[in-house]
């Protein structure tokens, strides 16, 4: 029995040693453990304990998150906080409130769960998890069904961003096996969530049904399979850290994608650009087949078509042999805003900013006294342009001005009754009385409309 746990502790050291590495190469050693009352989270809190003992200097907080899926979650709760009190750690419990006839799954519970956990990390804190190596096993064989790439089957790495903050999981090259016998060689206690035994769930039925059966026919199964993860990551990094070198010219001052080439390009080329384009805008990345349709719609559809794709809160349209990714907007379409004092600051739909009549702005003829002064974002007909000898229809100046199709009717339309007196920001429009006064109007935006009659943005 001694020589079993002489042999745990020496497996263990290297974890210890992990955790060690973490607070001695971080600049600030305050530390926040996601701490459920499971296994994994008791054993990482409990060597941080011990840790602190010999590196005085460190700071632990805790945050239990109870998720009230379970009749026993209240219970759990109270383990967790008598755990803490007794070792002085403070801790954090937040409550996920969740409709009961509602089936969430695992992703839905654990993007709130990483939301709570979040907003509770102070400034300077790092962020610990108990994720282990059967974790990450697990999540290989989830990104396996899903048939990911590389990246996806790189499962879970070491250290991750969190926002702005940092993310470790310092027990990942150790196994739950690993774990729990120093766990009970240590008489230290923990609750188990049997909701994890319910296989209908993947990831449970991976972590029952299927693993035990890989590891009893080849008992090196988890350590091989913790390999290919770290090989997947290694690769990964190889090849983005290229892919970054080499889409540097493809990509434009305003963060647009340049693909005036890319059907000169190899197709398994030009997807990795688009995938890294997109990686690099921080969203979601899109599934292999939407990298793939992406590619299709935006390389080969005709000149003058005006191709979009949607991508949950974003969109991707091509304008000028260039892609934009962009958020998605309401249509302004039948909007009217009515600015009765113009000394009053008009602030606009869907983030646009507002109007304001200072000395900064672009000058126009002041409205009489009775004129109602409204807004509008849509207009049809022909347009004579202050400076300009000839009329023309407003689609041709928008093209001409280099406005692309989905800002321009995102750009308010001044009007004074039912006159157009400009489209602020981009031309004012030639009236008879050129005796009139003049005022100004600034349009304060992230849209930018330059000297050059380019649109870029902030």
């Amino acid at each position: 029995m001694v020589q079993v746990r002489s042999n745990v502790e020496k497996i263990f050291l290297d974890h210890k040693l992990l955790i060690k590495n973490i607070i001695l190469s971080s600049k600030y050693k305050s530390f926040l453990i996601a701490y459920s009352g499971g296994l994994d989270s008791t054993v990482l809190l409990h060597k941080l304990i011990e840790l602190k003992t010999h590196i005085p200097e460190i700071t632990i907080r805790a945050i239990h998150i109870n998720h009230n899926l379970h009749h026993l979650s209240k219970m759990w709760s109270k383990h967790c906080e008598e755990n803490c009190e007794k070792y002085q750690i403070p801790l954090v419990v937040k409550n996920i409130n969740i409709d009961t006839n509602k089936n969430y799954s695992e992703k839905e519970l654990r993007i709130q769960r990483y939301r709570l956990i979040y907003k509770c990390l102070l400034i300077e804190e790092i962020l610990l998890t108990g994720h282990h190596m059967n974790d990450q096993c697990e999540t290989f064989f989830l990104s396996l069904k899903r048939g990911s790439g590389p990246t996806g089957l790189s499962a879970m790495s070491f250290q991750t961003q969190l926002g702005d903050k940092k993310f470790f999981r310092p027990m990942l090259n150790q196994t739950k096996k690993t774990l729990e016998s120093w766990a009970r060689n240590n008489k230290i206690t923990w609750i188990e969530d049997f909701s994890n035994f319910n296989t209908n769930y993947d990831r449970n039925y991976i972590r029952h049904k299927i693993i035990p059966i890989l590891e009893k026919k080849w008992p090196f199964f988890l350590k091989n399979c913790f390999r290919t993860t770290k090989i997947c990551q290694e690769e990964t990094a190889l090849l983005n850290y290229f892919l970054m070198k080499k889409i540097k010219k493809f990509i434009k001052d305003d963060n647009s994608l340049n693909i005036t080439d890319f059907k000169n390009i190899k197709k398994e080329i030009c997807t990795a650009f688009i995938r890294m384009w997109i990686a690099l805008q921080k969203i979601k990345m899109p599934s292999y087949k939407n990298i793939q349709c992406i590619y299709h719609q935006m390389i080969f559809s005709k000149i003058d078509a005006n191709p979009k794709f949607f991508l949950n809160k974003h969109e991707i349209r091509r304008y000028k042999n260039s892609l934009y990714l962009l958020k998605k907007k309401s249509s302004l379409n039948n909007t009217l805003l009515f600015w009765h004092d113009k000394n009053q600051t008009l602030i606009l739909p869907n983030d646009l900013g507002y109007l304001t009549k200072n000395k900064k702005g672009i000058d126009l003829p002041e409205p009489d006294d009775n004129d109602l002064i409204n807004i509008r974002f849509q207009y049809e007909g022909n347009i004579l342009i202050l400076g300009k000898k000839h009329s023309k229809k407003i689609k041709k100046i928008w093209q001409e001005t280099n406005i692309p199709p989905w800002l321009r009717h995102q750009i308010p339309l001044l009007f004074y009754n039912d006159t157009l007196i400009s489209a602020l920001g981009v031309f004012v429009v030639k009236i008879n009385n050129s005796k009139k006064k003049t005022w100004s109007i600034s349009w304060n935006s992230n849209i930018i409309l330059n000297h050059q009659n380019n649109f870029v943005f902030e």
